[in-house]
């Protein structure tokens, strides 16, 4: 008679309770084979989510064994403890303008080194990371250009026009909590030093756009990406976006986007 053994869980923890921590929470609850081991939710009570599971200190988050961790919070948690995260897990970090800063770029590269895990950059609010990442060798010039209403980008609700023009790493320093896709489409193209990145303000705008504009040898492309502002510093695709990004790295079965 022949024995079939279940696959483990895969244990999962969740830094962050916004709108993109609880839309990856959600689609977590209801995917077999994975176990939430906890949602760090600082101060913010996320609905939803399990008492059990709701930690508020991230010493607690960090003692926990899982295979995991995604980061839908601020930069300073990867700052801090990005690297002793990827001693123990993987590691999929939304605030990835937090690599901009070349030592905590270094940090999070010397312990996948080390430790044989993997940092995962999502491409959140964008589109075509893949495609810039395969074309790098061929690419020659890649500009990103940001539109969203002031208050998006932390500023007053009446600021207008450029508000920023300079390298991707400039933005990220100056902007480190609202152009995580300017890191995104940095670290899969050219780094943060050669790619183009320029900030708009609009006044009472509802949508937040992302022009992306790639040169290479014998390409040129064009993306144009928006979607309704969610109040903060999201757009309505991207927690749909960051659940596709978790189920993608969790695997699956079938045919397969690749």
């Amino acid at each position: 008679m022949t024995e079939h053994h279940s696959a483990p869980q895969r244990k999962i923890g969740i830094i962050g309770a916004g709108k993109i921590g609880c839309a990856i929470y959600e689609a977590l609850a209801e995917m077999a084979g994975v176990e939430v081991s906890y949602v760090l939710a600082g101060r913010r009570q996320p609905e939803g989510v399990p008492e059990a599971l709701i930690l508020t200190d991230m010493a607690q988050a960090l003692a926990r064994d899982v295979d995991l961790v995604i980061e839908a919070a601020v930069p300073e948690v990867i700052h801090d403890h990005g690297a002793a995260i990827l001693a123990k897990s993987d590691l999929c970090g939304f605030s990835c303008t937090a690599l901009s800063v070349l030592q905590t770029e270094q940090a999070l590269r010397a312990a996948c080194a080390t430790h044989g895990t993997r940092f995962f950059v999502p491409h959140g609010a964008v589109l075509a990371l893949d495609g810039l990442a395969d074309g790098r060798d061929v690419i020659e010039r890649v500009s990103i250009t940001t539109v969203k209403s002031g208050p998006s980008l932390g500023l007053s609700e009446t600021a207008e026009g450029a508000v920023f023009e300079g390298t991707a790493r400039e933005a990220c320093l100056t902007f480190p909590r609202n152009v995580n896709v300017h890191a995104a489409v940095a670290l899969a193209g050219l780094g943060f030093d050669r790619t183009i990145s320029r900030v708009v303000a609009e006044p009472g705008k509802k949508t937040m756009e992302h022009h992306i504009h790639v040169e290479g040898q014998g390409l040129e492309w064009d993306i144009r990406v928006a979607s309704q502002s969610l109040g903060g510093v999201s757009g309505a695709y991207t927690p749909r976006s960051a659940v596709g990004t978790v189920r993608r790295i969790l695997g699956g079965m079938g045919v397969t986007i690749a």
